[in-house]
């Protein structure tokens, strides 16, 4: 039956040959049929980027792999961008998951014209009219093709939330101008090879440590090296008794992809390891703390493969073991600021010698700060197994904080939601530069 019917096709064989000899050819010199996979639409643009620099939005992409030929130019002659202004994201309760389902067609085109791509392959564009404290979504497409997005982005302050770059500028800063009492080193290098930097401030024998930035989405370098600017201007003869020891900002990696526009909270390093749950302090313990166990890969508080696993916190470790400080203050919250909620080892709480020890400073800090009487001025039970404070206490037995919310309801609203700007950052600086002035003071 088959062979019949080969036999009764055979005489129309030329003919379907043909036909697809003109379908083929008329692909390959057509790459619109050749590839229509959205929206009838080529797909020319390809490993788009979006970052930002001091309130400007740069958005880039390359020539997808198969529109690199000279005769396929044509394609990119006009270059679009798409924003669409995101106003309903809020930090801390949106992630990523927001910006998938967004459509170029409900965004505006600010720019329509002629890039020109760097070696031919890479477009840049500019957007110097976003608004710093906004969040956007931005598209790119050339000529006809799909846009490529959407590339999501948080005009953030770096005058609020310091990138790597100013934070290195303002120790190097504080070591020129007090170059008899201020030591700069490099304690270790991150997990993308950025160099970790440390000082001391002052010749006293004994210390007092700050520790910055273990959460990337949360304070430290904004708060620590202000504050050691008006010490050492104000009232250097206190750090000739006591010295500060500082590491500013930990998880400078990921730090850098929110100074730089990442819109949503970021907590783990580079390597996806919540460095607060990484210290070896009863590490095999599982936490299920905000709804995450630390044992799973995919949690925000994942504690890494093993205790220590990761550069930051064992060059953290061996900083503090190396200096013996008196107490440690560890500086936590949200966008930049950290209030006066002082946490310690869950652990730490049940031992009475420890809670005395660092009820001390705390009443310390919160004279300073004038939270002395407040209700809530009292030691939390927070820090879980694998934090630095439960490390601290098991280890060191050193009185160790992590620095939380603040008494204000509504400053707590603020850098929640990341709503943290100059004048909030200031109300904080100074708040701490108080607090620990009085530790000095009075130790």
């Amino acid at each position: 039956m088959f062979s019949k019917n080969i036999t009764l096709l055979r005489p129309f064989f030329p003919a379907f040959f043909t036909m697809g000899l003109l379908l083929y050819l008329c692909c390959v010199s057509n790459p619109c049929l050749a590839q229509s996979p959205k929206d009838n639409k080529l797909v020319t643009l390809r490993h788009a980027n979006i970052h930002t620099d001091d309130g400007k939005v740069i958005v880039s992409a390359y020539k997808a792999i198969r529109y690199m030929k000279a005769e396929q130019d044509s394609l990119f002659k006009e270059i679009k961008i798409y924003r669409l202004a995101c106003p309903d994201f809020v930090f801390g309760k949106d992630y990523n998951e927001y910006f998938p389902g967004l459509n170029y067609k409900d965004a505006d085109c600010i720019f329509k014209g002629e890039i020109t791509p760097l070696v031919d392959a890479k477009f840049t564009f500019t957007d110097e009219t976003a608004e710093t404290g906004s969040t956007y979504a931005y598209w790119m497409a050339a000529g006809d093709g799909l846009p490529i997005g959407p590339l999501a982005i948080n005009v953030r302050d770096q005058q609020v939330c310091w990138p790597y770059e100013k934070v290195v500028r303002e120790i190097e800063n504080l070591k020129s101008l007090y170059p008899g009492q201020v030591v700069v080193a490099q304690i270790g290098k991150t997990v993308n090879r950025k160099p970790l930097m440390a000082l001391k401030a002052g010749h006293g024998k004994k210390a007092i440590a700050l520790i910055g930035a273990v959460h990337a989405g949360e304070s430290g370098p904004e708060l620590i090296l202000p504050l050691l600017q008006k010490l050492l201007q104000n009232h250097a003869e206190l750090l000739n008794k006591v010295s500060i020891i500082a590491i500013p900002s930990v998880n400078c990696d990921r730090r850098d992809k929110l100074a730089y526009g990442n819109p949503w909270y970021l907590r783990r390093n580079a390597n996806d390891v919540d460095l607060n749950r990484n210290f070896p302090a009863n590490w095999v313990n599982v936490d299920q703390t905000y709804g995450y166990e630390t044992s799973d890969p995919d949690a925000q508080t994942y504690r890494g493969p093993y205790a220590g696993s990761e550069p930051e916190t064992v060059a953290v470790m061996e900083f503090i073991k190396s200096n013996n400080p008196l107490a440690v203050f560890s500086f936590h919250c949200l966008a930049s600021i950290a209030g006066e909620t002082l946490g310690i080892s869950k652990v730490g709480m049940d031992d009475k010698d420890y809670l005395n020890q660092c009820s001390k400073f705390a009443d310390l800090y919160w004279q300073g700060t004038g939270s002395d009487s407040s209700e809530q001025a009292k030691i939390v039970s927070l820090c879980t197994s694998g934090s630095l404070p439960d490390w601290c206490f098991r280890e060191l037995g050193i009185p160790a904080f992590d620095m939380e919310a603040p008494f204000d309801k509504d400053d707590l609203e603020k850098c929640r939601y990341d709503k943290t700007d100059k004048k909030l950052l200031i109300k904080y600086q100074k708040i701490h530069y108080q607090g620990f002035l009085n530790i000095l003071e009075n130790l």
